[in-house]
């Protein structure tokens, strides 16, 4: 069973609640941070931590994997 499209929309829907809680477009780290999943444990661990977030706190999350 392919499950690429449906990957693919839980991913858009993530970087759509990041963008709305974000008030603002994402860069594309922090897209890729979402994008680089394909597990569902994984998009479903990062879909509700983002819907506890906002502001720095998200853009924290979101960048963790970043070195600094």
């Amino acid at each position: 069973m392919d499950n690429e499209p449906l990957v693919k929309n839980w991913q858009k829907a993530i970087i759509d609640e990041c963008q709305k809680r974000l008030d603002r477009d994402m860069t594309k780290d922090e897209k890729i941070f979402i994008t680089s999943r394909s597990g569902f444990i994984a998009l479903e661990m990062i879909e509700d931590t983002v819907k506890t977030l906002v502001g720095s706190e998200l853009e924290n999350f979101l960048t963790s994997e970043l070195e600094k």
